[in-house]
């Protein structure tokens, strides 16, 4: 089984490839992202091009600002999603790094500055802007997974949530496969609407993982 989800991995990275390549030209989020080189592809290179990102945004929102080797550190934390691409004229590479707006919210705020308005235009006088919705991003870990059929349906039914973003395979094990995303809601709320469709249920604890689900047929 193993090898199966390794296989069915790769393809899924080919095609995510394929479609990173296609939006190379796409402008980044206002405000949240960054595009910085990156050495390579290794965890190291791309946590280091995260933190540099992180550090341009941050003078964007709240110039003046110097983040402290604490927040610089939890960079990846606030990460929404990233894609490698090619820079200007094929050579070398960067990443593009989208940052969730409400963890960069409230990071300003522990740093002493004053959060940049949402995107729509400056709030009214003596009008504070809404409260962004307490969501978050990292790793599920969802096991059941039999064949083929089960990893594709259970891909996009996770895929099609409203609540749910950047759903990625990252890594397989045995029957399970572990995924990177993003959420809109709390992770309870999300995951007992997850509950309530009939495919998915609670699952014991995996290491490293945010979530734990079991799909069902």
């Amino acid at each position: 089984m193993t090898r199966f989800l390794a296989a069915a991995l790769l393809a899924f990275s080919l095609l995510f490839a394929i479609h990173v390549r296609a939006d190379d030209a796409a402008p980044s989020a206002g405000g949240y992202s960054a595009t910085v080189p990156v050495a390579d592809t290794s965890d190291a290179s791309r946590d280091k091009a995260i933190v540099a990102a992180l550090t341009q945004v941050l003078a964007g929102l709240a110039p003046g600002i110097t983040p402290g080797n604490d927040a610089l550190a939890q960079a990846t934390g606030y990460v929404r999603n990233y894609r490698y691409q090619r820079a200007a004229g094929g050579n070398g590479l960067q990443l593009q790094v989208d940052f969730d707006p409400g963890s960069l919210q409230r990071l300003v705020q522990q740093l002493g500055g004053k959060p940049a308005v949402a995107a729509g235009g400056p709030a009214s006088a003596g009008t504070s802007a809404a409260p962004a919705a307490v969501g978050g991003n990292g790793t599920w870990w969802v096991e059941g997974i039999d064949n083929a059929g089960d990893f594709a349906t259970m891909l996009a039914s996770l895929q099609q949530s409203d609540q749910l973003h950047d759903v990625t395979p990252v890594a397989a094990q045995g029957d399970g496969v572990l995924l990177s995303l993003s959420w809109d809601a709390p992770l309870p709320d999300v995951l007992n609407a997850l509950d309530s469709g009939g495919h998915f249920q609670t699952a014991p604890a995996h290491q490293g993982a945010d979530a734990s689900l079991h799909w069902t047929h």
